[in-house]
């Protein structure tokens, strides 16, 4: 079963906005199967130059797959970087239905 992780929050506004990064990264590292999920505020982390984009890329290295969610990213004029994967609310239900999930 993978890990799923959610979150919503301005990375930017939040005291910790990396902190659903890191933690996405650590299971990873741990060989555990997780996916990160950014949605409304938080796909801003998916962009290119953001102040927390290495943590980003660290979790994709460590083996996380990370999801932005499509509405969010053109709302927000967001180009994400290579190896992120765009979804839907509708499939982001199924999985945090299927999955172990929880939000950040």
């Amino acid at each position: 079963m993978t890990t799923l992780l959610l979150t919503a929050r301005d990375p930017l506004a939040a005291a910790d906005g990396a902190h659903p990064v890191r933690v996405a990264a650590a299971l990873a590292r741990d060989g555990e199967p997780v996916t990160l999920v950014l949605l409304e505020d938080a796909v801003a982390l998916a962009r290119i130059g953001h102040r927390d984009l290495e943590e980003l890329v660290e979790a994709l290295d460590a083996g996380a797959e990370v999801l932005v969610e499509e509405d969010a990213l053109r709302r927000r004029a967001v180009t994400p970087i290579d190896g992120l994967k765009s979804t839907t609310y509708d499939e982001v239900v199924d999985r945090f239905a299927a999955d172990r999930s929880v939000w950040l």
